[in-house]
């Protein structure tokens, strides 16, 4: 079957004249590229276009020469398509670096300066066995920038290749599914998950796994023991299970043969009021996402709008943040009102406006499929239809 499209490439390198020699390279062989020069603009193009492959190089920041940067954007990057094929381009970091990226998935490695026919014969050979569906991440890259979130993070990827079942305490939005769909990637059996709403689970599902419970505090004294029963076999499933409440308020809802599983790790997702490093790199995330989703020209945010949004109220976290962005690229402006109106950014205000503007956000995202819409939101049919009566939907 032939593919109507051109193939899309991603190049990451810092270095703006090694991306104007691959540009001209590959389009002159009528492969399209996109370029990026860190790793947070490289997952913000992967969650946005539908990228074949990847040529990666493995240092950014100015004298880096270990390889790190890069070593740990091909994590990342296969976390979110374990599928994609990756070629590193080395030159400072060496073969050694090389072969490790290899062996932590990459498919090929070419050394600079490269062959300009030998590379583009390589990529045209991977490129030859590409799927005739094209993939794209579409936008579930977990943005970090601040120090607390890469903390959490370094504990999770050091947990995921373990069995331990896992608790994400942290409030609405503020990344907890993205977390545990990261642990699962990285675990030893990593797989789809098996979605559990606590609220709605009158049984556990027979498959082993992963199993993601959404809400747990609400599972019934029943399914806890059951879940605990789980956890006891030999083989049991690989649990990691989300909240709201803090720790202390599971403890006083939990049986407690169940706590002495769910009780090893607690990791938790701090609100992004905390996070302002993030809330800046996530603007510049989800600005490219959303303009290029509408093909709309990306909002300019001056020093003074930047500093209102560092300082927002954000009351579904990183959800808040995302919609508020999605609205800047619609209408061309922030709209950010004097410290002197609110002293804090304009649009939503309350926790009543931000849920009405996601909701009619997402039900508009999904051409108000209702069904699709509630997924994204985390919320039942039955729970979405009762706020789109309460907002008028």
């Amino acid at each position: 079957m032939q593919h109507d499209e051109k193939p899309l490439l991603l190049f990451v390198d810092d270095d703006p004249d090694v991306q104007s020699a691959a540009r001209l390279l590959f389009r002159h062989r009528g492969l399209e590229i996109v370029c990026a020069h860190d790793a947070q603009s490289a997952l913000t193009q992967l969650a946005t276009h539908a990228i074949d492959l990847v040529l990666l190089d493995l240092n950014y920041s100015r004298g880096a020469t270990s390889g790190a940067e890069g070593l740990a954007l091909l994590k990342d990057m296969l976390v979110l398509r374990p599928e994609l094929p990756v070629v590193v381009v080395t030159g400072h970091s060496g073969v050694a670096i090389a072969v490790a990226a290899m062996r932590a998935g990459a498919r090929d490695f070419v050394m600079k300066p490269w062959n300009n026919e030998r590379l583009a014969k390589l990529i045209e050979k991977m490129l030859a066995n590409r799927p005739v569906e094209r993939e794209t991440a579409t936008e579930p890259a977990m943005i970090v920038a601040s120090a607390a979130l890469e903390r959490i993070v370094a504990e999770a990827d050091r947990l995921a290749p373990t069995r331990a079942p896992i608790v994400i305490c942290g409030p609405a939005g503020s990344g907890k599914t993205l977390l545990a769909r990261r642990i699962f990637a990285l675990s030893r059996d990593a797989g789809s998950e098996i979605l559990i709403r606590a609220e709605d689970c009158n049984a556990l599902p027979k498959e082993q796994g992963n199993w993601l419970i959404r809400d747990v505090e609400a599972l019934t004294p029943t399914i806890q023991r059951q879940l605990a029963d789980s956890l006891e076999r030999t083989v049991p499933p690989r649990v990691i299970a989300l909240t709201s409440h803090d720790w202390s308020a599971l403890e006083a809802r939990f049986d407690p043969s169940l706590m002495l599983h769910l009780g090893m790790v607690v990791l938790t997702m701090p609100p992004l009021d905390q996070r302002p490093d993030d809330i800046v790199a996530l603007i510049t995330h989800f600005a490219h996402y959303f303009a290029t989703r509408h093909g709309l020209p990306e909002p300019d945010v001056d020093d003074a709008c930047l500093a209102s949004l560092k300082t927002a109220v954000w009351p579904q976290n990183v959800r808040s943040l995302r919609a508020r962005v999605e609205r800047a690229v619609l209408t061309g402006t922030w709209q950010v009102p004097s410290r002197e109106q609110h002293g804090k950014v304009g649009g939503p205000t309350t926790l009543h406006e931000t849920e009405h503007l996601l909701i009619e956000t997402a039900l508009r995202k999904h051409g108000f499929n209702v069904t699709k819409a509630a997924r994204e939101l985390g919320l039942t049919r039955p729970a979405l239809y009762r706020r789109m009566a309460r907002y008028g939907l």
